[in-house]
């Protein structure tokens, strides 16, 4: 059976964000370990499907794009990211700068454990791209060195409205803070960084087990940064992603609280 489905860039990160609460490897962290949801657009969505209830979403991201410019949101305005042992918020435990009466996260992690975070691109050989605008590489840094040295699953929540033609290594030696000479905005280098990769097609097969092919972008009316997908399977499957898809119809796009 085939159908055809419509998801702009906020449904697409509701229906990425159901997926990667139910991954398996997500749902053990939970249970016996810790999962950290870095803070970020997308994940603002995947916080809300792991924690069952809404969070204040236009405050719970760093970096962002509008469109006059690459900036992000003021720290006072942003809410802590959201870091969780056995399930439960540990309102004591930060990413790095720990202070008086809270610990650092990053010192405790270890293999089995969860890192969630969002990406900027997403290249052609599945490879995720992350701006970085700190020049020591903020939270992105502090987050691959733990993960790559301990062993720690890192997955990457990404809406296929970030996919770009180019291989990053073909031009990651072009950017960085201090390469830059004109930029609307913050000036930023780019990490590549491997891991999970989770857009809306790995998505469908998670959550309805069918195959998903993206055969068209963009569209008009609020449909700007829309994909159109393309679902394939048996009858029971694809109604299932079908209503899947019809159910998430109407997410309201991310708008963040300020800009700095």
């Amino acid at each position: 059976m085939r159908a055809l489905v419509i998801l702009t860039p906020s449904e697409s990160k509701r229906l990425i964000a159901k997926a990667v609460a139910s991954m398996d490897v997500v749902k053990d962290a939970l249970k016996n370990g810790i999962v950290v949801i870095i803070k970020g657009t997308t994940n603002s969505y995947v916080a809300e499907e792991i924690l069952g209830r809404k969070i204040e979403k236009e405050r719970y991201a760093r970096g962002i794009v509008v469109p006059e410019r690459l900036t992000s949101i003021p720290g006072g305005s942003q809410i802590p990211d959201i870091i969780l042992e056995k399930g439960k918020v540990r309102e004591d435990l930060v990413l790095g700068q720990a202070g008086k009466g809270t610990h650092d996260v990053f010192e405790i992690l270890k293999a089995g454990d969860v890192i969630i975070k969002g990406a900027n691109a997403l290249d052609p050989n599945w490879t995720a791209g992350i701006y970085l605008g700190d020049p020591y590489a903020g939270t992105v840094g502090l987050s691959m060195r733990v993960a790559f040295a301990r062993g720690i699953d890192l997955i990457i929540p990404v809406g296929l409205e970030k996919l770009i033609p180019t291989p990053i290594k073909d031009f990651i030696r072009d950017l960085g803070i201090q390469r830059i000479d004109l930029s609307m905005g913050t000036k930023i280098g780019m990490m590549p960084v491997p891991g999970t990769v989770v857009t809306e097609l790995e998505a469908f097969k998670i959550l309805a087990g069918v195959e998903a092919l993206n055969i068209g972008a963009g569209g008009v009316a609020g449909a700007e940064g829309a994909r159109v997908f393309l679902l394939k399977g048996d009858e029971e499957s694809v109604r299932k992603a079908y209503s899947l898809a019809q159910s998430i119809k109407g997410e309201l796009p991310y708008k963040p609280v300020a800009t700095a």
